[in-house]
């Protein structure tokens, strides 16, 4: 006889999910994992698309079907390679599943989980660059050796008979488990009409079941209804064998093809319960009363082997052979393609490519890696030129998901070749606002990214206040902006630029990070914070100056004003900076990591340094340490301190007063000891100077 082969058919979800677990859980693991399928009665299908095994976009985690949903246990193996997926063993793997089913037969397992009947198994490939999955499903059958054939032509329940087993299952379905819902036992219990008295006959004249009228007088039957491993308890004792029934959950619409499960249960029929004939009911009736009735009754047989002694053996020791490949759209047995960039948001593919190569690392190369936190972390860009471009495509590629630029210039003409986030369209009207336009130009490069410019300007030592209002206004703008974000990046032109978020990124506790560019050198360098580390605080970008910052533009040439570096600096020095602020977020505390040189093996990344120093004259880096000077004009405690105490006040007269940074920091202190002490140097050399004469 003929039987009705699965049809696979997944969920869209059940790919992203697949490859979510790929990516972020199984990694290089490709052992198989466990997925649930579940399929149908839909009797008003076409035949030949009725026989459906449904994966949810929720299979692989879920542990449910959906209600009048049955039960289907599956295994997906997803492979490394394309390579590896082709070259499987298939017979081996379908070996290997269809072992499990007549274990569980010859065992008596099956009775805890007749699902296991419907198994099935996926083998697949998921290019999570290109989003295409190749997939190839097996339903492992296990054939019956010699084979069942139909006794007699099938015949379909009448309505009485349907509308009373359909009763008996859903009441027996509410008191067992759903993995016993496809398969179970049925027998008829038949009573005589009270309408109908039989007449006065013997048992064995079929006349004796008619009434006067010629009507049936075992009407209105009753079910009962138990699980498979009701047999063993004696279900069917003391029951005609006319009203003994295996039944199973049949999608298949077509009237002679049953459903593929229905070779696995004939295996259990003959190896567990030793029979060679048997009464099949295909259950498809849904509680429609309207509907005919669907549900049929097969009577099979098979003709039993006959051992050396003439006795019938009707149970295998070795497992018979399968088969359940499923075959293509064009009928051959190959396994599909499937591209989801043709049913996904293009927003959402972005979000995964963003990430994919991010999340490719940990597999491998840094299983530690943290990047949620990463992603997490809010950046503030101080300064939208060349290094504020390249900084933001880097922390973009990091998957950095918040940046927000300030600058108050306007993008020129000489801007779009060297910084990468202009164009030649926004030097047009007088040139677009450099941090408006640099965030809707990541906005348009990954639309996922929140990215947001602010035009202000930042109040800078040795600039004197013009507009006392503006300058405050610009002030505490920038200072709510620094309370925003986790990180603040110093990207200025100018020295004394970086003065003022220096102090505040310090005294708010902000990952600080600072670059700047020469012709052909560079810095690139964290500033130290205030820890728990008992370890001095390392030192920031001012620690090394006894003066504070000035105007360094005043009195300056063309050549000089303008940033005049080898093009390939500040791409060097963007890349260098970002790469140590994502070693310094993989830290646990990332404001506190106290020296540079830990040892590599306890950090995902390697070394933590404290500052890079780059030349490209000779194509060479140094890394170097700098503690935090006491006196410092930026990060000292009593700057700290008059800062947090008096804000703005501070602030103001920092910029406008001279001298004013020198004595709250103690640099003037400083200054005049060494005033003095060079005045004692020379007055030294002048005694020694006379003596000599003498």
């Amino acid at each position: 006889m003929q039987f009705t082969p699965f049809i696979s058919d997944i969920e869209i979800p059940f790919y992203t999910s697949l490859a979510s677990l790929k990516l972020n859980h199984d990694k290089l693991d490709d052992s198989t994992r466990k997925v649930l399928g579940f399929y149908e009665l839909r009797p008003l299908d076409p035949p030949e698309t009725s026989c459906r095994m449904h994966i949810a976009g929720n299979a692989l985690v879920t542990d449910d079907v959906p209600l009048d949903a049955f039960r289907a246990e599956g295994v997906v193996k997803n492979f490394n390679t394309a390579e590896d997926y082709r070259a499987a063993d298939k017979a081996a793997l379908l070996r290997e599943n269809g072992r499990k089913i007549w274990d569980a037969i010859t065992d008596g397992s099956i009775y805890s989980s007749p699902s296991l009947l419907a198994s099935f198994l996926i083998l697949s490939f998921a290019d999570l660059k290109k989003y295409t999955f190749s997939y190839w499903f097996a339903f492992p059958a296990i054939h019956s050796n010699p084979p069942w054939v139909a006794e007699q032509q099938s015949r379909s329940l009448n309505i009485p008979e349907r509308n009373a087993l359909v009763d008996a299952v859903r009441a027996w379905r509410y008191q067992v488990d759903k993995k016993q819902h496809g398969f179970f036992l049925a027998k008829k219990i038949r009573h005589i009409s009270p309408r109908s008295p039989p007449k006065s006959s013997t048992a064995t004249d079929p006349a004796s079941n008619v009434d006067q009228l010629g009507h049936d007088s075992y009407q209105n039957p009753l079910w009962e209804v138990s699980s498979l491993s009701s047999y063993e308890t004696g279900f069917f004792e003391d029951v005609g064998a006319e009203d003994c029934y295996v039944c199973f959950v049949d999608p298949s619409n077509y009237p002679g093809a049953p459903g593929w499960v229905l070779r696995n249960l004939l295996i259990l029929i003959r190896q567990k319960w030793k029979l060679d004939r048997a009464q099949i009911l295909r259950y498809r009736d849904i509680s429609s009363p309207t509907m005919e009735p669907q549900s049929t009754v097969l009577i099979l047989k098979s003709e039993s082997s006959v051992n050396r002694d003439g006795a019938s053996d009707l149970q295998q020791l070795v497992m018979p052979k399968l088969s359940g490949w499923e075959r293509n759209n064009s009928g051959k047995l190959s396994g599909r393609t499937v591209n989801l960039t043709e049913h996904m948001n293009p927003h959402r593919i972005a979000d995964q490519s963003v990430d994919l190569n991010l999340k490719l690392m940990k597999w491998r190369i840094s299983p530690g890696l943290n990047l949620d936190v990463i992603k997490d972390t809010k950046c503030l860009l101080l300064g939208a030129g060349t290094l504020g471009c390249y900084v933001a495509r880097n922390l973009l590629a990091w998957g950095v998901r918040t940046i927000t630029f300030v600058d108050n210039g306007s993008v020129s003409f000489s801007n779009p070749v060297r910084q990468p986030l202009y164009n030649f369209q926004d030097c047009l009207d007088g040139g677009a606002k450099k941090a408006i336009c640099a965030a809707k130009a990541l906005l348009e490069i990954y639309p996922g990214v929140c990215s947001k410019g602010h035009v202000l300007s930042i109040p800078m030592v040795g600039h004197p206040i013009v507009d006392t209002d503006n300058a405050k206004h610009d002030y505490e703008c920038l200072k709510d902006l620094i309370d925003q974000h986790d990180a603040i990046f110093l990207l200025m032109d100018t020295r004394e630029s970086r003065w003022l978020p220096t102090v505040m990124g310090k005294a708010a506790g902000k990952v600080v990070m600072n670059a700047a560019l020469g012709f052909d050198t560079f810095v690139c360098m964290r500033h130290g914070t205030t820890g728990k580390s008992n370890e001095p605080s390392l030192g920031c970008y001012f620690c090394n100056d006894i003066v504070a910052p000035a105007n360094s533009a005043k009195s300056q040439t063309l050549d000089q004003q303008c940033t005049v570096t080898r093009p390939g600096v500040a791409a060097m020095a963007s890349s260098l900076l970002v790469e140590l602020f994502i070693s310094v977020l993989q830290q646990p505390d990332a404001s506190s990591i106290p020296s540079s040189q830990m040892e590599e093996a306890l950090h995902p990344l390697g070394i933590v340094p404290h500052q890079i120093r780059g030349f490209l004259s000779t194509f060479s880096n140094t890394v170097v340490t700098g503690r935090n000077y006491e006196f410092c004009s930026a990060c000292s405690d009593n700057i700290l301190h008059t800062f947090i105490n008096d804000g703005w006040e501070f602030v103001r007269r920092a910029i406008n007063e001279t001298g004013y940074i020198e004595e709250v920091s103690g640099l003037k202190e400083v200054q005049q000891l060494a005033e003095e002490a060079l005045v004692s140097l020379e007055l030294e050399d002048s005694e020694d100077s006379g003596s000599d004469l003498i």
